[in-house]
């Protein structure tokens, strides 16, 4: 293990200039070959030498591109943007153009987008019948805002609310996830006549300054007050004090009703599968035992549906159905618009009319060109069966990770469902001990060989798989295979 820090510390050091320590030259459509004398893989991978991998072929040629390079654009970036972005890499990526799970570079390069622009991204990049919902209506009006009439908005929520189990029938648009999320809250709080909410530890629900309170992970979090909210014990198999109990972690919900409130809640709210936590599944049967409770002190239940939403799990088009429950509001955002600003919040007639209290207003929530690309987005989905595409291929994928898992020890977990998946990397299984530098340096390998991975968990040590729903066995065969490689390496 010393030796193999010693190599992780140099190859961190050169990364700078070097990238993992690894030279190599571009091949156009396909990947970066690498110069390297063999090395032993980590743990059980050993004695197993992985072959280079290649990007599936693809029939695309993206179109030339002239315009600023990345350092232009990372100092313009610096001096003009806040300095709270980040980004990924040790040289940032000038991505440039984009095609169903594919991204280009300023120099023409492709990449395996495995991260869909944070699980943005459902139909794929530049989808052609989205792209022509968005150019048609553009090209009609662009925006009014809901004080005229226009169709789009009316088609885009029945067709949403078709979607929804029980009375979940009134839609309300906004922008984005953080926003929806406000705005469930406001309704909760309203509807209940309490402040207390209930949020799940290691849960993300937004940026802002109310979202800010439901969100439960340091990195994400300001020092400003943070209103009623209670942070409850997640239900996390892999890492919770329960396992996969449910029943002991409902008790701890019960306990902060008990224990930290009046006794009476405005509400609960959780991810299905926790999304910048890594991929994070809830224990079986949780949600249905804590809306039970919740709802009998007088709060609503809430399912964020921003990540999990529209057949990304491929067992259900909702990530709550994977649970057995029937929410009382839900948001949603990311996939909903392909990358079109775009969030939503469905909940029932009765919650809904509580803010007709005052005005509710969103300037563009419902704007005509939204509108339109979220209906064609809906569209897509039904009609390319990407629901069912998600549970194939996610099923192809898993357990082509779990085949790795046994090979190398530094894969702690892999877990998820359908095109949401988490690969959690450490240093001692018994310990869970989080692989902080090793991921590091597997991120910046798997950029090398053309995959796009995203980050998540509080110690940066997962993985998040979450590519846009067109991707293909193929594009994870060739994940896996990068993976296997780029571990090989370690």
């Amino acid at each position: 293990m010393a030796l193999q820090r010693q190599f992780l510390k140099k190859a961190l050091g050169e990364a700078k200039t070097k990238i993992g320590g690894y030279h190599f030259r571009h091949r156009p459509s396909l990947c970066c070959s690498f110069s390297t004398a063999p090395s032993s893989a980590a743990g059980a991978g050993a004695d197993h030498e992985a072959s280079l991998p290649l990007l599936p072929p693809f029939d695309y040629e993206p179109k030339p591109y002239s315009g600023p390079r990345g350092d232009e654009v990372f100092q313009k970036r610096k001096k003009f943007l806040g300095p709270s972005l980040f980004h990924y890499y040790q040289n940032p990526l000038n991505i440039v153009e984009g095609k169903m799970q594919y991204l280009f570079d300023e120099n023409g390069r492709r990449y395996l987008d495995a991260f869909a622009g944070i699980v943005t991204v459902s139909c794929g990049h530049c989808h052609q019948e989205v792209l022509n919902a968005i150019m048609e209506q553009s090209k009609l009006l662009q925006h009014a805002t809901t004080i005229y009439l226009h169709h789009a908005i009316a088609d885009f929520a029945e067709a949403l609310a078709s979607k929804m189990p029980g009375n979940l029938k009134v839609v309300y648009f906004v922008n984005s996830g953080t926003e929806a999320n406000e705005l469930a809250m406001l309704m909760a709080r309203l509807y209940s006549g309490s402040l207390d909410m209930i949020s799940l530890r290691n849960a993300y629900h937004g940026g802002s300054s109310n979202t800010i309170g439901l969100t439960a992970l340091n990195t994400w979090k300001y020092p400003i007050p943070q209103g009623e909210i209670h942070h409850v014990v997640n239900p996390d198999p892999y890492h919770g004090i329960f396992g996969s109990d449910a029943k002991s972690y409902v008790k701890d919900v019960q306990d902060h009703i008990d224990y930290g409130t009046s006794g009476k809640v405005a509400g609960f709210i959780s991810e299905t599968i926790q999304g910048v936590g890594g991929a994070v599944e809830l224990a079986p049967g949780y949600l249905k035992l804590v809306y039970d409770i919740v709802r009998k002190a007088g709060g609503v239940c809430i399912a964020d549906e921003v990540q999990t939403g529209f057949g990304r799990t491929g067992s259900h088009y909702w990530g709550f159905e994977t649970q057995g429950v029937i929410p009382d509001i839900v948001t949603m955002a990311k996939g909903i618009g392909n990358g079109l600003p775009l969030g939503a919040v469905v909940t029932t007639p009765e919650i809904a009319s509580v803010l007709a209290q005052k005005i509710q207003f969103n300037t563009f929530g419902g704007n005509p060109v939204c509108s339109a690309g979220g209906l064609a987005v809906l569209r897509v989905i039904d009609k390319e069966k990407r629901q069912v595409h998600c549970a194939d291929v996610g099923s192809h994928l898993l357990g082509r990770l779990r085949d790795l898992q046994q090979r190398y020890e530094i894969i702690g977990d892999v877990r998820g469902r359908g095109l949401m998946v988490g690969i959690e990397l450490v240093t001692d299984r018994k310990e869970k001990t989080p692989a902080k530098a090793e991921t590091t340096v597997l991120f910046e390998k798997l950029r090398e060989l053309g995959v796009l991975v995203g980050k998540g968990g509080l110690h940066g040590n997962v993985f998040r798989i979450k590519p846009p729903m067109c991707f293909t066995k193929d594009d994870a065969d060739f994940l896996v295979d990068a993976l296997d490689y780029s571990m090989s390496k370690l």
